[in-house]
């Protein structure tokens, strides 16, 4: 008889290489040889992205299928091998984990995917709810802090928002920053399909789909649904060979990692949050490029920091008054010697705008230009016309403000984390929401198309130097 069984990976990637959805990709591969049948497309989970150990990203992977029982001890064993061989072990940060479960995805699986969203997860809480369900096997190295991602990425339904992501890799042994791809194609490609997003950052310049670490990801593109997210792939020009592909429906640019409004007491190091309060020290300019401001919560006095990093995004920052009312989300970062707890901006929103009152000047009744104060305890003159008001009489009136309530300011693409959701996201096209999309035929339709994925003509005519100059 056909179970259903579920397994995570986590934290087998290092900054010097690897990358655990390379080794997800692996494990399919392994799979695809034996008589099972998924269920879905692997999924790619990212957690809290300010968890101070992380590698990069903090992503899991999770993989469902069907396979009969007698089958899955020989699988599990293989599974094992291949993390023991793929994973970057040497690296002392590397502390891989491996979870495989039957049947159901347990409550307290998708609790804890929810907690290790925005919060820091222990360890040994996590080896204690694994040693409570006998259905499941566990495999880790070294201290096995892989065991929390892994544990959580089963646990991720994804019944609600998602987005997908198609990875290409290029030999793992490449570790050159640079991925050889045509700029131009990818603006290209980025405006003929309009379901993906996050492709380039206009405003910068900057292609945003390829990283630029030792990682075999040569590029990751993300968008609304699989066939967008293909459909750029087969549209940008690539120059340089590619290993192999995958498609993951993910949890990235959901925003899920900011699940409800914490008070300032309540603030903790590593946790996403957001944050209702008052502006009590307007911005400044802190050395570095960085902008910095003060909200009170439940009369706890809390900064907000908008880094360089942020680009533009600073100057919105520098709109905000004492008295703002402001909802703000970010991560917390600790005290330090030198600043207090600090929460690291992602986004903001204005709850209520203070009025502002400016003084006009009026002007003159005579030649209509702009009276000047005539002196101390004096009325208003005309400098052009010599006219001459006894009183001192101004207008006030409400001055305009930049800012809008109503309205999510977001950090650019160029600065933004995987789980953060971009404005683009806001308009209405998540019709793939729908209970009636298969995951699974979808996942094996991509999987009848990989071979010619795989196989793109590399664009001789974008040399290296063209790309090189594209990119300057």
């Amino acid at each position: 008889m056909l179970q259903t069984w579920h397994i995570g990976v986590d934290d087998t990637d290092s900054q010097s290489g690897m990358c655990t959805t390379f080794l997800g990709t692996i494990i399919v591969d392994f799979l695809l040889k034996h008589s099972l049948e998924f269920l879905d497309f692997p999924k790619l989970i990212r957690l809290n992205p300010n968890i101070p150990y992380k590698t990069r990203g903090n992503g899991a992977v999770a993989i469902t299928f069907m396979a009969h029982e007698e089958i899955i001890d020989d699988l599990w064993k293989e599974i094992i091998s291949l993390v023991k061989e793929n994973a970057d072990i040497n690296d002392p940060h590397t502390d891989p984990g491996l979870v495989l479960i039957k049947g159901e995805i347990p409550s307290e699986f998708q609790e804890l995917y929810r907690e290790a969203l925005y919060q820091v997860i222990h360890l040994d809480l996590v080896k204690q709810l694994l040693k409570e369900h006998p259905s499941e096997k566990h495999f880790y190295i070294k201290e096995g802090r892989g065991l929390i991602g892994a544990t959580a990425a089963i646990g991720a339904i994804l019944s609600q928002d998602y987005t997908y992501e198609f990875i290409a890799y290029r030999n793992p042994k490449e570790k050159k920053p640079e991925r050889l791809i045509d700029p131009t194609s990818v603006i290209n490609a980025d405006k003929k399909t309009p379901l993906t997003f996050n492709n380039y950052d206009y405003e910068h310049n900057q292609i945003m789909i390829s990283p630029h670490g030792p990682d075999p990801v040569f590029c990751g593109i993300r968008g609304e649904t699989s066939s967008a997210v293909i459909r750029m792939w087969e549209l940008i020009d690539i120059l340089e060979p590619i290993q192999t592909t995958m498609v993951f429906r993910t949890n990235q640019h959901t925003q899920v990692h900011f699940p409800k409004i914490f008070l300032g007491y309540e603030l903790k190091p590593y946790l996403s949050v957001k944050v209702r309060g008052f502006v009590v020290k307007k911005p400044y300019d802190y050395p570095g490029g960085h902008v910095i401001f003060t909200i009170k919560s439940s009369n706890t006095s809390i900064d907000c920091a908008a880094y360089e990093p942020t680009k533009r995004f600073r100057k919105i920052i520098r709109e905000l008054i004492e008295g703002d009312e402001v909802l703000v989300f970010g991560g917390v970062r600790p005290a330090s010697t030198k600043n207090p707890v600090t929460i690291n901006i992602e986004e903001i929103q204005v709850i209520k705008l203070i009025s502002i009152q400016e003084k006009i000047t009026p002007k003159c009744p005579i030649c209509k230009a702009s009276l000047t104060s005539a002196g101390r305890n004096q009325g208003l003159k005309c400098k052009k016309c010599s006219y001459i008001s006894p009183k001192k009489k101004y207008i006030y009136q409400q001055k305009s403000r930049k800012l809008r309530t109503g309205v999510r300011y977001v950090i650019p693409v160029c600065a933004q984390r995987h789980l953060t959701k971009p404005v683009t996201r806001n308009l209405p096209l998540q019709f793939h929401l729908s209970s009636e999309i298969n995951f699974k035929h979808a996942f094996y339709d991509f999987l009848k198309r990989r071979t010619m994925l795989n196989n793109r003509n590399i664009h001789r005519s974008g040399t290296y130097n063209t790309y090189m100059k594209n990119k300057k």
